[in-house]
């Protein structure tokens, strides 16, 4: 018994100093980031900021000044910016001072991450927003004095390569999950289908509750990629609503 509590112990404490991978935390600029996170905020003066409610009320929080603040989600459109901070959603202003979190360090959470334009202002020639790519080939990353660029590379007809850079604050980060192709399900309510995997995009076709559809087998960002079966469309669809389909 005293040899098993000795070679537990030892278990423990190697445990302990040699955390695995998913353990250790991840650092960048003097502070821990985590999932999901695109930056931090700070400010240059007290301020309150908003969050809506369900029922339409708005409750505030006064941050103070130079204090640091995780930032989340981005939204662009209209020529604004607003930030996610928690349940806040903050206008970037000259009193908001934002600094990103490289898209490298942002992209190491996923095991493969695909990387969706959430810029609305359409300001790209190849895609725009919503678009998303998935492939480990032809991505690399750029510093450059005003952020971090993500740089997409592909081979138009195979003798040369064109090449799209994207800022790292127009791009949201979602894992890349895989399912057995051909699959059935059902749509248990009515929804839209979309051209990409973003709460925010225009629904192209609408179904109705019922609708079978098969999976391409592919999930990104809590919407399963579908091929209706009696329009032949491909689209997006929301994993929630569907549910597997009895029929063979």
């Amino acid at each position: 018994m005293k040899k098993l509590l000795i070679v537990l112990l030892a278990a423990f404490v190697f445990a302990v100093v040699n955390p695995t991978k998913s353990e250790a935390k991840v650092m960048y600029d003097g502070a821990e980031v985590v999932k999901g996170q695109t930056g931090k905020m700070t400010f240059k003066k007290d301020i309150k900021v908003y969050k809506k409610n369900s029922d339409g009320t708005f409750d505030s929080l006064m941050v103070k000044r130079n204090n640091f603040f995780k930032t989340y989600e981005i939204e662009k459109y209209d020529g604004k910016t607003f930030y996610q901070m928690g349940q806040y959603r903050v206008q970037a202003t000259d009193l908001v001072v934002f600094k990103e979190v490289p898209i490298k360090i942002r992209s190491s959470f996923y095991n493969e991450p695909t990387y969706i334009i959430i810029n609305r202002d359409g300001i790209y020639s190849h895609g725009s927003y919503g678009f998303n790519f998935r492939s480990r080939w032809g991505i690399s990353f750029l510093d450059t004095n005003s952020g971090q660029l993500l740089e997409y590379c592909e081979s138009d007809d195979g003798s040369w390569m064109k090449c799209y850079q994207y800022p790292g604050t127009d791009l949201k980060i979602a894992e890349t999950i895989h399912s057995k192709s051909g699959e059935r399900f059902e749509l248990t309510n009515d929804a839209g289908g979309k051209r990409t995997p973003l709460d925010g995009a225009k629904s192209e076709t609408m179904y109705e509750k019922g609708s079978v559809f098969s999976s391409l087998g592919t999930e990104i960002n809590g919407y399963l990629e579908v091929l209706n079966e009696s329009d032949s469309k491909i689209s997006w669809l929301p994993v929630n609503l569907l549910k597997p389909s009895g029929d063979k």
